[in-house]
């Protein structure tokens, strides 16, 4: 596969991860569990990086690609490196994920706790159709220091 057959691959499934129906539902996003919107998060942000990883061409070397990227350790770093760049709603987002009964899923893991807060903030951000910041975030999670973690 061409690296602007991949580029294209990416942008359409980039543009149809963010033109979901679902975002025309209404739902209350403040009112969800932050288990939820972690849960989504998760799943956003894993498919996310699937995509960005597809110059791999081999299944194995994508999934341990994504399996890095989305480990709590290297999302619980991100989370610290994005703190200065939040918003006041993204802040409460976050420190209302790392205060919840599910980030402390395994007791007092830090990591784990950070890592579920990321999650939520990019559920939280795919629910309300921020499509600008959630690639901001999404990107952001998948760089370190200007290089491209995933390719």
């Amino acid at each position: 596969m061409s690296s602007s057959r991949i580029e294209r691959t990416d942008s359409t499934l980039t543009n149809w991860l963010l033109e979901s129906s679902l975002l025309q539902s209404g739902i209350d996003v403040t009112s969800l569990p932050v288990a939820t919107l972690a849960y989504l998060g998760d799943a956003v942000h894993s498919f996310f990086a699937k995509v960005r990883s597809l110059n791999s061409l081999s299944v194995g070397r994508i999934h341990k690609k994504v399996a890095s990227l989305v480990s709590r350790e290297f999302q619980a770093k991100c989370l610290e490196q994005l703190f200065p760049r939040l918003s006041e709603r993204e802040l409460s987002v976050v420190k209302r994920a790392m205060n919840s009964k599910c980030a402390k899923k395994y007791g007092n893991d830090e990591n784990y706790r950070k890592s579920t807060a990321l999650e939520a903030l990019i559920g939280y951000l795919y629910l309300t159709g921020d499509r600008d910041r959630l690639l901001e975030v999404l990107s952001f999670s998948l760089t370190e220091n200007g290089d491209d973690r995933v390719r």
